[in-house]
């Protein structure tokens, strides 16, 4: 298998299951809207400040659902369908969404990697098809 391949698979599963891991931590908050657009997934968590996130809805339960739902599928997005041609657009695309509705600051810039990974992994296949 391809290195470049393997890379953007291995970092949008990575992506899609560190933004989930989020959703748990925003709906054990329940059933309230977050103090500002920028909060804390997991605010007892002080290894790591409490996982900050942003949601763009308000309220933690609905942002926590969403959340792995999102990860869940950038992950199974990365994982079977990376040498789709638009694979990379759509793994950005995700990244978007899971930042968006809570799936943390960090992990997307992940996803914006293995969106690019994905990019260049399949130019190179179809410039390796075409023979140019």
């Amino acid at each position: 298998m391809n290195k470049l391949k393997v890379a953007a698979i291995a970092l949008g599963v990575f992506t899609g299951l560190s933004g989930a891991s989020h959703g748990p931590g925003e709906m054990l908050q329940g059933n309230v809207a977050p103090n500002s657009i920028v909060f804390q997934a997991w605010p007892g968590l002080t290894a790591l400040g409490g996982e900050p996130a942003m949601s763009i809805i308000p309220n933690f339960l609905v942002t926590g659902i969403l959340t792995i739902i999102v990860g869940v599928l950038l992950a199974v997005w990365a994982a079977k369908f990376i040498s789709s041609k638009y694979s990379g657009l759509v793994l950005v695309l995700l990244s978007i969404v899971m930042l968006l509705v809570g799936g943390g600051i960090v992990p997307p810039l992940f996803g914006f990697a293995a969106g690019l990974v994905a990019v260049i992994f399949n130019f190179r296949t179809a410039k390796n098809e075409g023979g140019n």
